[in-house]
């Protein structure tokens, strides 16, 4: 469930930008996150679990699909890239939040282009105080996009990523994900959380083992949901936290399918699919009753709130924003929007320099927790003998490489533009294609009869005829 909790799903909401656009299309994305992304979350955990292998070695069971290990291989991989950058964000904020005032209370007097304090007119080129300094002073963003290339490296963005990439390699080295595997042993052999049987969480199941991953996990989910409830709390007091809902254009469901297309692909990145992070997480269960529908329907329902939770409360801040101008924010699309609408949200709160800490420190956790669990899921696939004594160096060469390529490309002068390319493109857009073969192969290749076989003699549990259909059509559909 906790991988699910993640930076993605409090970080990347297309369409935020896009007052008219932003309701529809969470509209669509809670349609079709039940009827794709739900069935989908299923099969790869089931698909992890029956076979105990990797994101790679799973396809065992039909050798032709062997590439579709490969192509979940890469969208982690991209996946990483993005969410390590993001982490960097954070990280550069977090410190800034330690000024006597926040930096982007007010508008700098060299700021280029232009920034508009608050309660005036937005000329149009202009900027919030919020994005002038993250585009100014965080990303010292070239204006021209990449014309002329991607410009030269920011010292301190460089600093804050390698210190991030620092971090996500001793929790990937840590591998606190794999106390999961723990969990599901004792929910399933106890049937779910009781009181009398408290005792044996410290005796039965975790007596031998270091469940600092369990602690680490635990604290990063829970610090999560208190800041993203205090923050709802305050958003509903927001001038103009309704915007979003009064100025939505529903007909924008009929002007064509890209936006269903979007929502389609915006549902499996926030649930995981198509990236081996479930396969992986499947298969570190025991073969036991551990209720994979249960464990399913509450991984699909922690998607569900944090990102609708984190989305609401941004379109919030970003109606304020509009009223706080009364004209358009000028927000650009992309992964840089939901980072400054954070920004200016916490700037409103009374005591800004701590909620500033407490909401990028929290973005951090979640982010380089997030990076490290994409890097396991990387790691998983090492699995001869005698590369799994020496894993420790292929973590170490993998880590080290993408800190590097990072540097050179996310922390230059124009590494937004990468970013945005890699979100939008092939972290999101690969996703649907996988889904389908995914189904395809389970269905038509191998025999959806003969999985569902699988399935019931791992867990004692048959899919559900809701399931069985959703794979079969899924080819086509998708």
């Amino acid at each position: 469930m906790s991988s699910c909790i993640g930076i993605v799903q409090v970080w990347w909401h297309p369409y935020l930008h896009d007052m008219k656009k932003f309701i529809p299309f969470i509209f669509l994305y809670n349609i079709l996150s039940v009827i794709f992304g739900y069935p989908l979350m299923y099969l790869e955990l089931a698909l992890g679990i029956v076979t105990k292998k990797s994101a790679i070695n799973c396809w065992d069971l039909a050798p032709v699909a062997r590439g579709v290990g490969f192509a979940m291989l890469a969208c982690c991989a991209l996946t990483a890239f993005v969410s390590g950058a993001v982490s960097a964000w954070c990280l550069a904020l977090l410190v800034h939040s330690a000024h006597a005032f926040l930096p982007w209370l007010h508008c700098a007097a060299t700021a280029q282009p232009a920034c508009a304090a608050r309660h005036r007119p937005l000329p149009v080129g202009s900027e919030t105080p919020a994005q002038s300094f993250f585009f100014n002073f965080i990303l010292n963003l070239k204006r021209d996009g990449l014309k002329g290339g991607l410009g030269s490296v920011v010292p301190e963005l460089a600093v804050y990523y390698v210190i991030s990439w620092l971090l996500i390699y001793f929790i990937a080295f840590k591998r606190i994900y794999s106390y999961s595997k723990l969990f599901l042993m004792f929910f399933s052999t106890n049937g779910g959380w009781q009181a009398k049987q408290s005792r044996l969480w410290s005796t039965a199941i975790f007596q031998g083992h270091d469940y600092s991953g369990f602690q680490l996990v635990l604290f990063k989910d829970v610090l999560t949901y208190f800041v993203l409830l205090v923050c709802m709390l305050g958003a509903t007091r927001l001038s103009g936290a309704a915007a979003m809902f009064n100025e939505c254009d529903w007909s924008v469901l009929l002007d064509g399918t890209q936006i269903w297309r979007d929502a389609l692909e915006y549902s499996l990145v926030q649930m995981s699919i198509s990236q081996g992070v479930l396969v992986m997480l499947g298969s570190y269960c025991p073969k036991a009753p551990h209720r994979l529908a249960t464990t399913t329907l509450l991984t699909f329902l922690v998607a569900k709130t944090s990102c609708m939770g984190s989305a609401l409360l941004l379109g919030a801040a970003h109606g304020a924003l509009r009223t706080d101008y009364d004209n358009d924010t000028n927000v650009w699309s992309g992964s840089s929007s939901s980072i400054i609408l954070w920004a200016d949200y916490v700037a409103r709160i009374p005591g800004s320099q701590f909620w500033s800490a407490l909401v990028f420190f929290t973005l951090f956790v979640l982010s380089v927790s997030t990076t490290a669990l994409l890097l396991q899921t990387i790691m998983s696939t090492f699995t001869g003998r005698s590369i799994r004594k020496i894993s420790w160096a292929f973590l170490i060469a993998i880590c080290v490489l993408f800190c590097f390529i990072g540097v050179m490309t996310i922390c230059t002068q124009g590494g937004l533009y990468i970013l945005n390319f890699l979100i939008s493109w092939p972290v999101s857009k690969v996703r649907a294609p996988i889904a389908a073969v995914v189904a395809l192969v389970i269905s038509y290749t191998y025999g959806q009869t003969t999985f569902c076989d699988e399935i019931y003699f791992a867990v004692g549990e048959y899919p559900c005829m809701f399931m069985r259909i959703s794979w079969a059509r899924y080819p086509a559909c998708l």
